[in-house]
């Protein structure tokens, strides 16, 4: 089998976008995959950070960082942002557009975190990331932020999947209209039970819009965007 070209790959992304569009989840104009730009990124991020572990794939990271470039989040709330390599290509997408943005990420896992702060110094928007060790749904309980953007990849040994529900519960008040939620392994058959939960709480919440669940690799990524 001959291996997909730099050509292919951005017809995939585009596609991918494509379909975003006509579900009516994105409704703005979106720019064509720059492999320059996201060839930029790369360059800060791979060389650099420290990556235990990571089921972010080659197409998926290409996915992230055009998604933030695409829709120009004005903030940004991961949950479950581990070492803060997923989140990364979110923020590297995000800083190619105009204006200021902020983003915090959160993860149980106080060594993790901690990887996650050094590892974002290679990136130019320190400034505007906040990194902290927190449960998600005490955070976001307690914050008066307004999200653009909701990345959640909480992974916990016991519960695994389970609490995407529960986050999405307590972000609800915070999304703006319009905002975008990405919630990532949709396709692991192990985690189909908390999905099912997932998505028909999604479904029974008028608030929330058409969702789609892109196969761009194993694990898959689901697109929600409220109303």
């Amino acid at each position: 089998m001959n291996a997909l070209t730099q050509r292919d790959v951005g017809a995939i992304v585009d596609a991918s976008f494509a379909i975003l569009t006509s579900c009516g989840i994105l409704k703005r104009p979106v720019p064509s995959f720059e492999p320059s730009l996201y060839e930029a990124a790369q360059g800060r991020i791979e060389p650099h950070f420290e990556v235990p572990q990571t089921t972010i794939s080659p197409l998926m990271r290409r996915f992230l960082f055009h998604f933030a470039r695409a829709t120009q989040p004005q903030f940004i709330y991961g949950a479950g942002t581990y070492v803060g390599f997923a989140f990364a290509w979110l923020i590297s997408g995000r800083q190619v557009g105009d204006g200021d943005f902020n983003a915090r990420g959160v993860d149980c896992d106080s060594a993790a975190t901690i990887i996650a702060r050094r590892n974002m110094t290679w990136l130019e928007t320190i400034g505007a990331l906040d990194l902290r060790v927190a449960d998600a749904l005490i955070d976001l309980e307690s914050s008066s932020d307004s999200i653009d953007l909701l990345f959640i990849d909480v992974d916990a040994v016991d519960t695994r999947k389970s609490l995407y529900t529960d986050i999405l519960e307590c972000a609800k008040p915070h999304l703006r209209s319009g905002a975008l939620i990405l919630a990532h392994d949709p396709l692991v058959a192990a985690f189909r039970n908390d999905f099912e939960r997932f998505f028909a709480y999604i479904e029974n919440q008028d608030c929330f819009g058409p969702n789609c669940i892109l196969p761009l690799d194993d694990c898959g990524i689901s697109v929600t965007v409220v109303r």
